[in-house]
């Protein structure tokens, strides 16, 4: 094998042709076979093109070519609809030992009548360092005579039927997926095109949503962070490529090239191989601030080499919004700093009074309410402080707003920074630097500076989703077509209605295939039956004995004490700042884990190990495994 110093095309025999990652190792094609390896060479992949009539048998032959003998029983079995100018697509996932957390699966993918499979094997901490690069090397895969769906070319069709076709087909998604509130708007630079809500605010109380309802809209907060960073740009306040370390003195990260190296920029690239830890403050949060969430990245460490591969990190994210903060308001909390430089600069300026980074927002009137799916995939309301996680690490997902303001937002965007009276409130330069691909996601797809770039479909979109504990956002922008979209809701996870409906705007917008229903219905049907298979896992007759060896407290570092104990006739797993239900669950390995049965935390899983006598419970974050152990007393 050789290890590849930039991005290598590959030619298979069939003429099937895919681009490898650089500092990937690749072995040249052998009877149909390609071998690659990631960097450190802990996850393979190996791609078969097959002379099999139909999936069973091509993933079969693959096996045979690549390990000889293979007999990994089968966890989960996926047929996809067909997508991306593939015919058919499928996914197999074996089942392994859980302690060696290792990820083995099959990917097959039918061009015509010709059947290729992908093999991967490897640590789960590999498949989140490389992912994003594994997953453009599949995406990139191309055989003879292709036929990739592009809207590249065709003019925009926004009409009112078209409008009012996008915002029933909302409606109808929003009743398929069971979501509790939605509300939509579709904006030009100059004029609101359509705005409207759909379902209740709560389902507890009813009320319906409007275009005004506040929602929390996750990460699409980071957008509004690097307009504020854009905004103090102009003010010479800061560059994008000002050290940190300039800006918030204090911080450090667990490796002092890396803390030296991370300018502006890289905090919200994705870029820098710091990886995603949301665990540790989903964990604990309650009395955390800004600078104590900071105070703890001291001991993370870069897990890629900078500007190597994608690799999301809501941490890194906050630091550049604080640090941006601190460069506009020098004194103060740092929550307090970025929430005015955010309302000074951005906010006023564009008249977005409903936007706010204040938790308390929730408990507005005109609020909608959180929800999260129990294990029968129903929506049901949960507690806002739920979301509190969020309040440390706020430039990366605290805000909550509406779709009105983020069509104003949107609109900004559109006219390259200006607002409705054609005043400038960010500098074209320092705003379409945002667009800017930083890092590369797959072979059509890039990050800028806390926004998504993606020309999939032949059309240049941008824009940034959001997921919270119980809300899920989508904003897009289309320049060249003068368009933005922007859909929010109170429903947790809800990342297939998000999809679906995205789809359906831009298939509505330039005449595309009609995929939308088929995709979320599939998606749907794929959940539950993914869940009916967790369920079916579950041990409804453990003794009170196997709980009783749990009951105690545990510590782990990064995520905090937590405690398990006895309420009436169940018992709970209680992070402090959150509380749920347990059962106990029994892995297709045979081991042994507990499973968390009420929403937002159902389905969530942790397994049990012996820890000298003493039970411990693990949990694998692919590239962290935090181990709670059992606090003496």
């Amino acid at each position: 094998m050789r290890q590849l110093d930039a991005e290598t095309p590959v030619v298979m025999a069939t003429g099937a042709t895919f681009s490898a990652a650089p500092g990937w190792w690749l072995a040249d094609e052998r009877d149909g076979l390609v071998h690659l390896d990631e960097p450190s060479r802990e996850l393979s992949m190996w791609l078969v093109a097959t002379t099999a009539t139909d999936r069973a048998g091509a993933v079969a032959e693959a096996w045979r070519k690549v390990r000889p003998g293979f007999a990994l029983a089968v966890a989960q079995d996926e047929e996809g609809p067909p997508d991306d100018g593939w015919d058919a697509l499928a996914q197999t996932v074996y089942v392994t030992p859980s302690e060696e957390s290792r990820v083995v699966l099959a990917l097959a993918m039918r061009s015509g009548k010709a059947w290729y499979v992908a093999l991967i094997d490897g640590s789960q901490a590999a498949l989140g360092r490389r992912g994003a690069q594994l997953g453009a090397t599949l995406k990139s895969l191309r055989t003879p005579g292709m036929d990739r769906e592009s809207f590249a070319g065709r003019p925009i069709k926004l009409d009112a039927e078209t409008l009012r076709a996008f915002d029933a087909y909302v409606e109808e998604a929003r009743v398929a997926a069971g979501i509790p509130g939605v509300a939509v708007q579709v904006v030009s630079r100059d004029r609101v095109l359509l705005s409207s809500g759909h379902g209740v605010r709560s389902l507890a109380a009813k009320q319906p949503v409007t275009p005004s309802t506040r929602f929390m809209i996750g990460s699409t907060t980071k957008s509004l962070t690097t307009l504020l960073m854009a905004t103090l740009a102009d003010r010479g306040l800061l560059t994008w490529d000002t050290p940190i370390t300039r800006l918030l003195p204090g911080f450090a990260l667990g490796d002092a090239a890396t803390t030296e190296a991370v300018t502006l920029r890289h905090t919200v690239c994705a870029c820098t191989g710091m990886p995603r830890q949301d665990l540790e403050f989903i964990m604990e949060f309650a009395g955390w601030t800004a600078e104590r969430r900071l105070a703890t990245m001291k001991d993370m460490k870069p897990t890629t080499g900078f500007g190597e591969t994608f690799q999301y990190s809501n941490l890194m994210v906050a630091t550049g919004g604080y640090a941006a903060a601190r460069a506009a308001q020098p004194k103060g909390p740092l929550a307090d700093a970025y929430a005015k430089a955010l309302s000074r600069y951005v906010l006023k300026p564009l008249g977005m009074t409903a936007t706010t980074m204040e938790l308390a927002t929730g408990k507005r009137a005109d609020a909608a309410q959180p929800h999260a799916q129990d294990l029968s995939l129903t929506y049901r309301p949960i507690a806002l402080g739920n979301e509190g996680a969020v309040e440390s690490v706020g430039p990366a997902g605290g805000a909550w707003s509406t779709v009105e303001d983020l069509g104003r937002y949107l609109q900004l965007e559109l006219r390259k920074g200006r607002d409705a009276r054609g005043k400038v409130v960010v500098s074209e330069d320092n705003l379409l630097a945002r667009r800017q691909p930083q890092v590369k996601i797959s072979e059509n797809q890039s990050y800028g500076l806390g926004v998504f770039t993606d020309a999939d479909l032949g059309v240049p979109t941008f824009g940034h989703g959001g997921n919270t504990i119980g809300f899920t956002s989508d904003l897009v922008f289309l320049p060249e077509h003068d368009v933005g979209l922007v859909v929010l809701t109170n429903a947790g996870g809800a990342n297939s209605f998000r999809s679906a409906v995205h789809r359906k705007f831009l298939e509505l917008a330039f005449a595309g295939k009609a995929q939308a229903e088929r995709d979320l219905a599939h998606a749907l049907a794929q959940a539950k039956t993914e869940m009916a298979s967790e369920v079916a896992l579950i041990d409804a007759a453990a003794p009170a004995a196997w709980f009783d060896a749990l009951i105690g407290r545990y510590r782990a570092d990064g995520i905090g004490a937590v405690e398990v104990r006895r309420d009436g006739d169940r018992v709970i797993f209680d992070a402090g700042e959150w509380s749920s239900a347990i059962s106990r669950y029994r892995g297709r390995d045979g081991s042994d884990w507990i499973i968390l049965t009420d929403p937002p935390w159902a389905g969530f899983t942790l397994m049990l190990a012996d820890d000298g006598g003493r039970p411990k419970l693990v949990l694998d974050a692919g590239q962290q495994k935090y181990e709670l152990r059992r606090i003496p007393g």
